[in-house]
Formats: structure tokens, sequence, C-alpha cells
């Protein structure tokens, strides 16, 4: 029974599953922020293109 109170691997899988959490929240919300931060640089690009073309 010693296998059974050998907890050394128990911080290992912990730290595993908080990492495995944290990858799922970042893949699920990833979408959501890709989007809205492509469309604030893209309105950068247009308000500097703008610019530099009015006299």
């Amino acid at each position: 029974m010693a296998f059974a109170q050998d907890e050394r691997g128990a911080t290992a899988i912990e730290y595993t599953l908080i990492a495995v959490m944290l990858c799922t929240a970042l893949l699920a919300g990833w979408p959501g922020f890709y989007e809205g931060f492509m469309a604030s640089w893209t309105n950068a690009g247009e308000v500097i293109q703008k610019a530099v073309k009015a006299p």
C-alpha cells in the first residue's frame, strides 16, 4: 500500500490539470479576441491612411 500513500505525483497532476483548464479557456476565448484585435488594427490603419492623404 506504499504506492497508494505516496503523494509526490499529486502536485504534478494538479499543475497539469490547471494548465489544461487555462489552455481550454484561452482557446475558447481566442476567436472573439482575435476578431476584435484585428478590427482595431484595421481601423487604425484606415485612420492613418486618411490622415496621410488629407491635405
